[in-house]
């Protein structure tokens, strides 16, 4: 899991969670963090993650 931050067009810093993969380095889908927990961002993150590679590789999930 990261933990980043990055600006907006507005020029706002917003954190953001995203889940890496430690064998092929494949980065999911970024997830705000704005108005919400730490570890419900992180899960979020987690289910986008999965979302994402079912889509991937629909016969193996």
């Amino acid at each position: 899991m990261r933990r980043q931050v990055r600006r907006t067009e507005d020029g706002r810093e917003e954190i953001i969670y995203r889940l890496v993969c430690p064998v092929c380095g494949q980065i999911g889908p970024a997830i705000p963090a704005e108005g919400k927990e730490e570890a419900v961002a992180i899960a979020e993150a987690v289910d986008a993650w999965n979302a994402m590679i079912a889509r991937v590789r629909p016969l193996e999930a």
